[in-house]
């Protein structure tokens, strides 16, 4: 087949089988299959197919009573590729960060996509508001401030050209919006009065990419009001200024990642009537996306997958038209979208489990100024599934959403393997491949197991460089009502100011205490 789009070769299953994805949303967390095939106006065995098929691919889970479906944390895995691969990300994330600590002030950043602003990272202050506001959160470029600092900052002709079309899907007054962008431009940053949350006011200033053109904006929430808007706004702008300076490519391109931290799950097809094998393989297919590998050809992605080049033709093709894939023409090559950041948002926005966790991440990195994170359990791994970003540090890292680790050489993984019954750790180490991530990985399952017994006396459990180099962690589980592990709250600190010793005095406390207290789950 051609590398020429053809649109009947597009595989209409597949986005099917994404539409049935976005139903799920803060006010439908869980649906059954007659809500299903009620909103997505398909016949009832067309719904149970493709949630089977979902079911299988591990992207939707039943509840107990096996009537209630919801997403799963494997439909964020998209988004961590996109996410962790994005050098638009790397090189801004530092500026927020600083400017989240200058201030004391929520510190977000937004990327346009199409007519809207998409959030790709939320740093959040001691003060703000304690709902979560995830990653993905979309609203329209007129709808408020960081969509108006960059409309703000294009030419006359592209004003013309995009503001019609803006204002009339909103109902803007035109002229009215013109002259607000006008004074706007002026000022060096957009304001929103409670900036459409709780937060308090908000002011926005947009930076460019490498061409010159506006691509993105950065948020300040929090103020008092405006008179504090703009006294604080020349540190906005000047972070904006630094940002520009750097003249940023938004590309994606191949980041190290730790070893031992990826499992492909295998495609099972055969002799499943209700399966759909479209989109079973459109799932198989962007497992095979990652950080150290997330631009692939079609031959690439034909030789991983074991599909026809035809077929890859295909579902990339149809993954284009749905949002989540895009092509990367100067080496006719394949990445995720940012699109995938919807499933991120979705998931974590209607999972209970989530919601409870994230104030409790806030208070407790305002407590120890270290990274704090929340991961769970998936067979031999951890995923972390939320994250608050340390203060400002020489050793400064992040850890994105869907990051898996090994869970026999985390603190995460073996604090939740610690409240497990023996025989179960020990299947999920007989399971596990352990290499030698680092110098100082230990690659004995029989000392791995000792320590998670020594972690399941303690209540705690530490790692020191054990899946990230010169990074110390210690993590509590987080257990449900039967004493099963739900997930864990891990600590990170860099190793050149930290020791294990220090951990156990200044933060140990405050995770047992945070691990401890009751979820609203």
């Amino acid at each position: 087949m051609s590398e020429t789009t053809d649109h009947r070769a597009r595989i209409a299953s597949i986005g099917k089988a994404f539409t049935v994805l976005s139903l799920f949303g803060p006010e439908t967390p869980e649906l059954r299959i007659t809500d299903i095939a009620s909103r997505a106006e398909m016949t009832r065995s067309s719904a149970q197919r493709l949630v089977h098929t979902l079911l299988k691919s591990g992207w939707l889970r039943r509840d107990t009573s096996g009537t209630l479906l919801s997403l799963t944390h494997r439909a964020v895995d998209p988004a961590f590729v996109y996410l962790s691969s994005n050098q638009l990300l790397e090189l801004v994330l530092p500026f927020a960060v600083e400017l989240n600590a200058r201030t004391a002030l929520s510190c977000d950043l937004w990327l346009r996509d199409g007519n809207d602003m998409i959030t790709l990272a939320r740093i959040p202050s001691p003060a703000s508001s304690l709902a979560l506001a995830p990653v993905g959160s979309r609203i329209g470029l007129a709808g408020s401030a960081p969509g108006r600092a960059l409309l703000s900052a294009l030419t006359d002709e592209q004003l013309k050209q995009t503001l019609p079309f803006v204002t009339s899907a909103t109902g803007e007054d035109y002229p009215h919006f013109l002259s607000k962008l006008a004074a706007e431009r002026k000022a060096g940053y957009a304001f929103d009065p409670e900036g459409g949350s709780s937060n308090g006011n908000t002011i926005a200033a947009s930076f460019c990419g490498a061409n010159g053109e506006p691509i993105g904006a950065l948020t300040l929430s929090g103020l008092r009001d405006e008179t504090a808007a703009q006294e604080t706004a020349t540190l906005l702008r000047d972070a904006i200024g630094n940002i520009n300076a750097t003249r940023i490519a938004p590309i994606t391109r191949p980041t190290t990642i730790d070893p031992g931290s990826r499992v492909i799950r295998p495609l099972e097809i055969e002799d499943d009537p209700l399966e759909i094998a479209a989109v079973s393989k459109s799932i198989h297919l962007l497992q095979f996306f990652y950080p150290d590998t997330p631009l692939l050809t079609l031959t690439e992605l034909s030789r991983r997958t074991g599909f026809p080049v035809p077929t890859v033709q295909r579902i990339t093709d149809t993954l284009i038209e749905l949002g989540y894939l895009a092509k990367y023409e100067p080496k006719r090559a394949y990445h995720i979208a940012i699109r995938s950041l919807d499933l991120l948002n979705r998931f974590q926005m209607t999972n209970d489990l989530v919601r409870s966790v994230w104030p409790r991440l806030i208070r407790f990195r305002e407590e120890c100024g270290l990274r704090c994170s929340f991961c769970i359990l998936d067979g031999t791994e951890i995923v972390h599934l939320l994250h608050v970003q340390s203060r400002p540090d020489p050793d400064y890292r992040t850890v994105y959403p869907g990051r898996r680790f090994l869970a026999a050489s985390s603190s995460g993984g073996r604090a939740m393997l610690s409240w497990l019954p023996e025989e179960e750790t020990r299947g999920i180490l007989a399971n596990s491949t352990i290499e030698a991530f680092t110098a100082h990985t230990v690659t004995d399952k029989d000392a791995i197991f000792a320590d998670i017994r020594s972690a399941s006396a303690r209540g705690i459990a530490f790692t020191d460089r054990q899946s990230v180099r010169d990074e110390l962690n210690v993590a509590a589980a987080v257990r449900g009502p039967d004493g099963r592990p739900l997930g864990a709250i891990v600590v990170s600190a860099p190793a050149r100011t930290w020791t294990i010793d220090r951990l156990e005095k200044d933060v140990v406390p405050s995770l047992l205490s945070h691990s401890r207290s009751g979820l609203m789950y």
